[in-house]
């Protein structure tokens, strides 16, 4: 008989501070953030362990979002509103380095008044760039569904910061993307 999946010990938009002792979690010690995502694949493989969910929590002392799990982190015994977290300006973080004759790009963003989703740059054989809508489902009730856009681009079309950001105008109407060091997309989709 299967294990049943344990709910998660923390909450979307939970204060937590990171406790955690292991080598991944040393510069961050006793730091507080906030709870943005919930991700559950480690948690899937070994359901008998609880503190393997994961969390992305946005580190507002850093200006970063990190993951960490579960036995990483300890409440600080409150929780924000999700308007706290919305954005206020146009934001893009780049899970990866971007190299020379790179045929997609992966990364998250946020538009004013949205929170974090998912974009997805490739090339393909297309004439002008064209945007498509995504959406990812979570494996359990406790994890949000992740939304976001594949943006194709004409092979013709280098993938480099300018090109991406370009991109990302041209669908989303702003000029001024603000790249930070947002979540990874991987852990919100």
């Amino acid at each position: 008989m299967p294990t049943e999946l344990p709910p998660p010990g923390l909450q979307h938009f939970e204060r937590v501070i990171v406790c955690g002792t292991c080598p991944r979690c040393s510069d961050f010690q006793g730091e507080t953030g906030t709870i943005i995502a919930l991700e559950s694949s480690a948690v899937l493989k070994t359901p008998a362990d609880p503190s393997r969910w994961t969390y992305v929590v946005q580190l507002p002392a850093r200006g970063l979002w990190k993951a960490f799990f579960q036995s990483d982190l300890e409440s600080a015994g409150g929780v924000d509103r999700e308007s706290d977290h919305l954005a206020t300006r146009p934001e893009i973080s780049f899970d990866l380095a971007r190299e020379e004759g790179m045929t997609w790009m992966e990364g998250s963003y946020r538009l004013p008044g949205e929170l974090w989703k998912v974009v997805i740059f490739r090339q393909e054989d297309v004439p002008a760039i064209e945007s498509r809508p995504q959406r990812w489902r979570k494996p359990t009730p406790w994890e949000r569904e992740a939304t976001g856009v594949l943006i194709r681009i004409p092979r013709s079309v280098a993938i480099t910061r300018t090109s991406l950001l370009g991109a990302l105008s041209q669908v989303f109407g702003y000029a001024d993307w603000t790249e930070v060091r947002g979540p990874d997309s991987m852990l919100l989709r």
